[in-house]
This record gives structure tokens, C-alpha cells and sequence, in this order.
């Protein structure tokens, strides 16, 4: 079962009556500010406490990588405990104190106490000195705590927060304001079934929606269909290990949006730093000038609807090519092989191309290939996706000049065909490598593709040069997971005969 978020109705204001102004002044103004939502506002303010201090232990053990692989095994499971969770030893730590685990207790017991030796008191003090440091830092530097800001566009109902009013002409909802015994009431646009917790949200165009949960049935796991790999892109939205490009439209979307963005704001840029220049300057012509600037040339309120808009043609080009492909009847899917894009792009490709970049929404696209995939019941499987678009699926060769844009030609086999095909036949044949593993660094998995590219170039020079009478044919198509290993057991024999 998932939930999902539906809109039930929206509602614009044109004219504001007292109700709707009453509205409004209970949207922008604090949760707190409300007595009657005093316990949702502390069920989102401990979920947002939690959901910092958990980022931060997740920050702090990556920062404590490296330095952990120089302790021996029992200094290295008390650092961890000391990070295994938002617990008594964690907030010990953040107090100055030193945690010393508690033989009593079971869970401290697997953690550290499997040893021999107990930890002396100042290797306790040093190590935990070492992790309150780093988390510290990470406080300080990485994972800052959020901030309340002054104004905001959604307020949560509970279910004693409202009542639904049925009509024999329109359905209505009661919300609760902050007069007691006075509540607001909304005429619904259409009829839908309300119930659980609401969520009315106002964004900057003045446009009000209501947002409910509700449950939504997902289908049962396949056990019959294909297999097949998924490499997201950003000319192209992906492409396939079928050798199918989804989304061909929406690289031209995106640089769109980036370009007609980055104009508005060079435009904008000017008439503020205008608007600044009157400001200092004396007379009521200037100052008149200078409103009007502010009030004409300054707005963000058309502004973010057109960027509103131009996601929103993003966003349908994502879902309509996810569902053709997860429901298609021919040849259904059983499993996807995506890459892991949860690291960040260190890559710089200059100013342009940044800024570009940094509105492909590969986190959206990730999201909805997850949701979509549980929904229709598909199986996903993430994989190491370093050197899948330089790696020539039949030789194994990494070389700089394998791609040039869209275009992939090895330069050792001559094997030539679309970038993102390639590495979407790349990705697919990394499923189940117990060799590339995901997290493994880049320069791990290209010493582990060179040894494979010796390897595939000792079986061809064996195969040619052999003595004997046995014709052998070496299968030189883009490997598979199947053809993978046939061809590591194949370089392993030839070899062993030399």
C-alpha cells in the first residue's frame, strides 16, 4: 500500500469577503498560533527534529569513513555505536560526556562487548573525541538545523479539525479558525470522499487547494516478463537496453527553461540594481520611480507561475512515458536495472551547461521511476553507474575518445553505436557483478574494466594464434549478464593453456 497525494478541489479568490480573508489570515500566520492545532504542530516539529538528527549521524559516519579504516576492529564497532541511532550514547557524546557501554544490556553487548579486552578509559576518550568533532562539524558546516520561516502556505486538518457537510446541490468542508466555535465554510467543487488528515495549501498565484491522502492499491509482483536497463539522460529522458530512446522532447525543455530563465533574471538583475541607484539618489521623482520599478519590474508573483507552468509540462512528458513503458502488453517488464545517481555531479562543463544541469530534476525522475515501478509491481535494481557511457559493452574499453556527445565509436574494437544505448547495455550488464559493486569508487571500477579489457584482448590474440586443427568462435556481440561470465571462464581457460 502507498499513499498519494490527490487534488480535490481548487479554489480562487477574487474578491476576499470576511471569510476569505479570515482564511487567509489563518494560512499565513504560524501553526502555533492556533490552539486547536497545537498537536499536529508538535507531531511536524518532532518529525522534523528527528529527521535532522538522523541526517546528521548519516553525515558524520560518511565523514568517519576513511578515518575508521585505521582502527582495529573493537575501536572501530564503538565508534559505530556511539552513531548507531538517535539514543542515550549519541546526545551523551554531543554533552561532552563519554558513553561507556553497559554490559547489562544486550544491544550494547553485540555492539562492543564481543571482545576480550574491555576499552581502556583513554581510548574511549580519544575515540569519542574523534566522533564529537566530526559530528560538530557536521552541525556546523553540512547539516544545519531548519529554520521557521515567518510565512507559510500550508496548514494540516486533522480529522477533529473539520466536518464535511453533504448537500442535495454541492458538498461543503468546515474548517476550523481560530475563533472557537466559528468555522470557515468552503463549497467544494465536486463531491470526494474526505477523510484523514487535510492539507491546505495557497501558493503565490492567491490559487487555494485541498489536498487529502488516500490509500492506493498497488499490483502484485511480477514473476514473468524481460529484464531490462534504464540510463536517464538529458537530451533524451532515457534509454533502454532494447535499444529505445523515451523522451526525446525534453532535453529541449529543460535548456528551454534554463535559457528563458536565465534572460528574465539578467533583465531583472538590471532594473534592480536601477531600482538601488534611485533609492540613493534625493527627490520624489526618483522615489516615485523607484516604486514603480519595484511594483512593475520586481514581482515574483507571474514569475513563479510561469516556472510553475513549464515544470508542469516537464512533469506530464515524464509520467506519460513511465506509464507507456510500465504498462505496455507486449513484451512486459519484469525488472529494471537503473543507475545509482545519489552521489553528486563534481563534473563542471562551464557556466552554461550548469545551469542547465541544475534543473534537470534527476531526483524527480528517480521518484517517479520508483513510485511507478511499485505501483505496476516492477522490481528495481540500482547499480554502479561509473564508466557505463565510455565502457564498449564488447571489449570492455574505457578510453577518453569512446564518446563524443551522442555518439560512441571504441577505439580499440571499432564497436559504434548511441552513447545512452550503450550504456543503458552497460548498465544491464552490470546486474548481479559481484566485481562493481555500488558505492565502489570510479577508479576501483576502472582498474576492475582494464583487467577485463586484458583479459578480452589475450582471448582474441590466443584464439588467432592457436595451433590446433579446433576452429573456436569467439561471441563478440554486447555481452549480457549470461555472456558476461561465459566470456571471464572462456579468458581464464585460454590463458591457463598458454
Amino acid at each position: 500500500m502507498k499513499e498519494s497525494e490527490i487534488e480535490v478541489f481548487v479554489w480562487r479568490n477574487t474578491a476576499p469577503n470576511k471569510k476569505e480573508e479570515q482564511l487567509i489570515y489563518c494560512v499565513q500566520n504560524l501553526i502555533l498560533d492556533s490552539l486547536g492545532h497545537k498537536k499536529l504542530a508538535l507531531e511536524e516539529t518532532s518529525k522534523m527534529a528527528m529527521m535532522h538528527w538522523k541526517s546528521v549521524i548519516a553525515e558524520a559516519k560518511k565523514n568517519l569513513a576513511h578515518t575508521l579504516k585505521r582502527f582495529n576492529d573493537q575501536d572501530r564497532h564503538y565508534a559505530c555505536w556511539l552513531l548507531c541511532g538517535i539514543n542515550r550514547q549519541f546526545f551523551e557524546l554531543l554533552d561532552g560526556r563519554i558513553p561507556v557501554p553497559n554490559p547489562e544490556v544486550s544491544f550494547d553487548r553485540n555492539y562492543c562487548l564481543s571482545y576480550d579486552r574491555t576499552l581502556s578509559p583513554k581510548t574511549l576518550r580519544s575515540i569519542a573525541g574523534i566522533v564529537r568533532r566530526t559530528v560538530n562539524r557536521v552541525r556546523r558546516e553540512s547539516v544545519c538545523y531548519p529554520r521557521t520561516k515567518a510565512f507559510h502556505n500550508r496548514i494540516d486538518f486533522d480529522t477533529s479539525c473539520y466536518t464535511v457537510r453533504s448537500t442535495e446541490d454541492a458538498q461543503f468542508l468546515e474548517l476550523m479558525s481560530l475563533q472557537p466555535g466559528k468555522r470557515i465554510s468552503l463549497r467544494l467543487k465536486g463531491r470526494s470522499k474526505i477523510r484523514g488528515t487535510l492539507q491546505l495549501i495557497r501558493d503565490t498565484a492567491g490559487t487555494y487547494s485541498l489536498r487529502v491522502y488516500v490509500p492506493q492499491e498497488c499490483e502484485a509482483q511480477r514473476k514473468t516478463g524481460t529484464v531490462i536497463g534504464i540510463d536517464l539522460g538529458y537530451t533524451e529522458m532515457m534509454a533502454t537496453s532494447e535499444q529505445e530512446l523515451l523522451g526525446t522532447d525534453l532535453g529541449q525543455y529543460f535548456s528551454a527553461i534554463s535559457d528563458k530563465r536565465r534572460k528574465n533574471s539578467e533583465g531583472r538583475n538590471r532594473m534592480y540594481s536601477l531600482f538601488r541607484n534611485l533609492l540613493k539618489k534625493s527627490g520624489k521623482d526618483k522615489l516615485a520611480k523607484a516604486e514603480r520599478i519595484r511594483k512593475n519590474n520586481l514581482g515574483r508573483k507571474k514569475q513563479r507561475a510561469r516556472y510553475i507552468r513549464d515544470i508542469g509540462v516537464i512533469k506530464t512528458i515524464v509520467n506519460r512515458e513511465l506509464n507507456l513503458l510500465f504498462t505496455r502488453r507486449k513484451n512486459p517488464i519484469k525488472e529494471i536495472v537503473v543507475e545509482d545517481l545519489s552521489a553528486r555531479m563534481k563534473v563542471h562543463f562551464g557556466k552554461k551547461w550548469n545551469r542547465r544541469l541544475s534543473g534537470w530534476m534527476r531526483g524527480y525522475l528517480q521518484e517517479r521511476i520508483r513510485y511507478k515501478a511499485k505501483k505496476f509491481g516492477i522490481e528495481v535494481s540500482e547499480v554502479n553507474p561509473a564508466y557505463s557511457s565510455r565502457e564498449c559493452p564488447r571489449c570492455h574499453c574505457t578510453d577518453k575518445e569512446n564518446r563524443q556527445g551522442n555518439s560512441f565509436k571504441c577505439s580499440r574494437c571499432g564497436y559504434h553505436g548511441h552513447a545512452d544505448l550503450v550504456a543503458a547495455l552497460n548498465i544491464l550488464g552490470r546486474l548481479g557483478d559481484k566485481e562493481i559493486r555500488i558505492g565502489m569508487p570510479p577508479s576501483r571500477v576502472k582498474a576492475v574494466l582494464d583487467g577485463r579489457y586484458v583479459g578480452w584482448k589475450s582471448l582474441n590474440h590466443t584464439v588467432s594464434d592457436k595451433t590446433s586443427g579446433v576452429a573456436r568462435v569467439v561471441n563478440e556481440s554486447p555481452r549480457s549478464a549470461s555472456s558476461k561470465s561465459e566470456l571471464r571462464s572462456n579468458v581464464q581457460v585460454c590463458i591457463a593453456s598458454r
